[in-house]
């Protein structure tokens, strides 16, 4: 795969893992609630959704499920099917609070942990109701059919105008949260342009601050701009390239802002960190023996770890900005694996021209190169290729809507009273009391809401692996989505997103590095990752006990008054 593919996949896993992980983080550092089975709602969601979908049930093709209604247009089953999943997993988890969250929190987490193994155990063990150990297969995810797009249809245009309206609301919004925080005019106006002149520079009331309703019509203008130039003049590579390149500039805007915060020294040693790291493992494609990959990549490795400890022990700056170190060598290093490794091949085998190609694809990441299909273009700098829209883009444009969406709603719901009294609740119950509030039913209401967050989690599973085995629903998915939310921070929401991401980029970095092991040491190697992933978990809550980015302080205290009476708004402190 090309280093563009392997980075939308990870893109579609971290929005449903951070949807998945939104439901622990309300339930859990919101809330205070300690739910070991939050996979339970994963699972509901994911086997409803399907059944929505699947045709009714012909045992000549080997599969048996209890029901499928799948007898009316795909995109109308799985809007259903997506609604009754959520619906039906927050109910779900609304039951099992009824009886155990009067009792000690562990209960509750005991209880939510048994009921998810027995979901589990039962679809493994009752072949009539999913299939039962083998995998429910047969039905396909909304829309596929039309891809790769065909631009002398109307779908092709809208359906990539779609694409484009997505990575310019989130360019844009990004470029305006910058913006509101940069007091010179160059960025302001490079927003005003890049908005389509829909704010002015005004400040601080002004559209400026409101920079999602500017962001999304920046996105309608540029996805029916994009949508008309498609069908009139199939100007696929142009778009594909303008969008594509506008988002890498907005990238660029954001990390030269926030390295620009920092200290040459810090810098340095940053660079230094993720230029070692790489060093550290070559020894793993370069050198023949098993042994010798495993033994040179570890040694290599153990003495960057015990230099960085050291100097941590050792060095007050260094300790101070571990932390900023450790991010500018993770953003050197990924860096150098998306921009430069995919070049040294062509470099050395075809010249300097033949490395255009690769560099150009995956700055181009909107579009996908290559295959039998789609429409073919003779450009100087490529050569000739087949240039496409597949599906898998489409559905990063679809799950990050999916994803900012459900962070948008959390964000209203931890910022209003209700979510103040949530975490009234997770510090102090008696003080809720005091208030005239009932934890019992704030509790239930926050694993209702958290749980259907992990049922719409599933649903997106589901349309993304067009497969569901009971093995994906394991009670260490539970566990993988505390690490998360420990890695970004238990009550922050954006630390979420930033957990998300964390995991799956240690997924997807040692999924690869096992590629280069043989077939029967490959296994081992990405069954160790579990051992490592437990670590992390550790190394977590000893040394960053409060995330990567902290708690957040989503409350603004209010103090009571004679007229508050009963309604009274609780701060979490």
């Amino acid at each position: 795969m090309a280093v563009s593919d392997v980075v939308i996949s990870f893109m579609v896993l971290v929005a449903i893992y951070a949807i998945l992980s939104y439901g622990l983080t309300l339930k859990y550092g919101h809330t205070g609630l300690l739910d070991f089975g939050h996979v339970g709602f994963f699972l509901v969601g994911a086997y409803t959704s399907v059944f929505f979908v699947l045709q009714p049930d012909d045992p000549s093709d080997f599969t048996a499920y209890v029901v499928g209604l799948g007898d009316v247009p795909i995109v109308g089953t799985w809007i259903v099917g997506i609604v009754v999943a959520t619906v039906l997993a927050g109910l779900i988890g609304g039951l099992v609070a009824l009886p155990t969250i009067r009792l000690r929190e562990d209960y509750l987490a005991i209880t939510v942990l048994g009921i998810s193994v027995i979901f589990q155990r039962f679809v493994q063990a009752e072949s009539w109701f999913a299939n039962g150990p083998d995998a429910l297969r047969g039905y396909s995810p909304p829309l596929k059919g039309l891809f790769p797009l065909a631009l002398d249809t109307l779908a092709g245009p809208v359906l990539f105008g779609l694409i484009a309206f997505v990575v310019w609301m989130v360019a844009v919004a990004v470029l305006a949260r910058e913006s509101e925080r940069e007091s010179r005019l160059p960025l302001s106006g490079i927003y005003l342009v890049a908005s389509a002149g829909l704010a002015t520079l005004d400040r601080p009331d002004g559209p400026l601050s409101n920079h999602l309703q500017v962001a999304a019509a920046a996105g309608v203008v540029a996805g029916v701009v994009s949508a008309a130039l498609l069908a009139t003049l199939q100007a696929i590579l142009l778009v594909g390239t303008v969008v594509s390149l506008f988002s890498w500039f907005v990238l660029a805007v954001l990390v030269s802002r926030r390295l620009g915060e920092l200290s040459r020294r810090v810098l340095a040693t940053g660079v230094g960190l993720g230029t070692g790291f790489l060093v550290a493992l070559l020894p793993i494609p370069y050198f023949g023996q098993v042994s010798a990959k495993i033994a040179g990549t570890l040694v290599m490795l153990g003495a960057l770890v015990a230099g960085f400890y050291v100097a941590v022990d050792r060095l007050s700056w260094f300790d101070e900005a571990k932390i900023s170190i450790i991010g500018v060598g993770a953003l050197w290093f990924v860096s150098l694996w998306y921009f430069v490794l995919p070049v040294v091949g062509p470099v050395t085998s075809g010249g300097p021209v033949a490395a255009l190609k690769p560099l150009f694809q995956n700055l181009v990441w909107v579009l996908a190169f290559g295959g039998d299909v789609g429409i073919d273009y003779l450009v100087a700098v490529v050569g000739e290729v087949t240039i496409r829209v597949d599906y898998q883009r489409f559905l990063l444009a679809g799950f990050t809507l999916f994803m900012l969406g459900a962070y948008y709603l959390l964000e209203v719901t931890v910022r209003s009273p209700f979510g103040r009294v949530l975490r009234a609740v997770r510090n102090d119950e008696d003080v809720v009391k005091s208030l005239g509030k009932d934890p019992f039913v704030y509790k239930v209401q926050s694993m209702v809401i958290g749980s259907a967050l992990g049922g719409f989690a599933g649903a997106l599973w589901a349309m993304w692996t067009q497969g569901l085995v009971f093995v994906t629903f394991a009670p260490r998915v539970t566990f993988i989505a505390l690490l998360i939310i420990f890695i970004g921070g238990a009550s922050n929401n954006k630390g979420t997103i930033l957990g998300a991401a964390v995991f799956w980029a240690f997924q997807q970095a040692t999924t690869q590095l096992a590629s280069f092991f043989p077939p029967a040491l490959r296994v081992n190697v990405l069954a160790f990752r579990l051992v490592v992933m437990g670590l992390l978990f550790l190394v977590v809550l000893y040394y960053l006990p409060e995330g990567l980015l902290g708690r957040e302080d989503y409350s603004t205290a209010v103090e009571p008054t004679a007229t508050d009476g009963g309604d009274t708004e609780v701060d979490a402190k």
